[in-house]
Formats: C-alpha cells, structure tokens, sequence
C-alpha cells in the first residue's frame, strides 16, 4: 500500500529532479535533492535507495548500506510511495542495493584486514540480502548473480 497521498507533491517534483540530475551525471545534485526530500519526509523508502546507489558509486559503501537498511525497514513495514513497481519488485530491489553495498564494504581496508569475524558477518549479511532480492523477484539477474552459491548445488 502507497503512502498517504497527502504528501507535499513537491517531493516528487524533486524526486524526478533528482533522477535527471543523477542521469545527467550531476551527482552533487541530485544527492543534495534526495537529502531535501528525505528531511522533510524520512518515510520515503524509494529516495533512500536512490541516494544508496548514489553512495556507493562515489566510495561510501558503508553510509549506503545504512541508507538501505533503511529503505528496507520502510518497505517491510508497508511504506512503498510509488505504485510504479510492484511491492516485491521494490523490496527486491532495496535488497540488492543492501546486498551489493555489504559486499563493496568488504573492500574497505579495516574490514580486509580487521577482526576475521567481522569481516565474515559482514560477508554474510550480503548473501542473506542477496538471496531475500532473488527470493522476492526471480527477476532481479543482479541478486540471483550474487545470491548463486555452488555449494548449494547438488
């Protein structure tokens, strides 16, 4: 079920600045109109996923994998905003980008060369992510990718 529709409609005027922003490879930008969107409305799942995508590709994987762990808090909780994707199709995607940022944590030096354990847990809690995208949408081919693990195999 969508958020209330009694949400300030400037929110996805921005959101969509924000999306050609982004396209346009004006990064700066459209972060700045995520931001602005989520202050004045933090129960917003969709622009925390993208602002996550936008983290990762600028070096912050750890800030990212917040941000969606947020995304999926929202969603689980039934706060899909768009009706433009179906709710498992959101939640999957969400997942992945929770999934995917884990794992570009695993890169960071202090994590490679910290506590073994961390750095397993970690690991962990990209596949489990991974396998939930895939579960959700057995469309998702970047979580089915990430999610395939050969000892599964028979």
């Amino acid at each position: 079920m969508p958020i209330d529709e009694t949400l300030d409609p400037g929110l996805s005027k921005h959101f969509i600045s924000a999306m050609a922003a982004r396209r346009s490879g004006n990064v700066d930008r459209a972060a700045e109109l995520l931001r602005k969107i989520l202050k004045e409305e933090p129960r917003l799942a969709e622009p925390r996923m993208e602002l996550a995508g936008l983290l990762m590709e600028t070096g912050q994987p750890e800030e990212a994998a917040s941000e969606a762990s947020e995304a999926v808090r929202i969603l689980e909780a039934g706060g899909q905003w768009t009706e433009d994707l179906p709710e498992n199709v959101v939640l999957s995607l969400a997942y992945s980008i929770l999934g995917e940022a884990l794992r570009k944590t695993l890169d960071n030096d202090d994590v490679v060369f910290g506590d073994p354990e961390v750095w397993k847990e970690k690991l962990e809690a990209s596949q489990r992510a991974l396998k939930r995208a895939s579960e959700l949408d057995a469309g998702n081919d970047h979580a089915q990718y990430w999610s395939w693990n050969p000892e599964n195999e028979e």
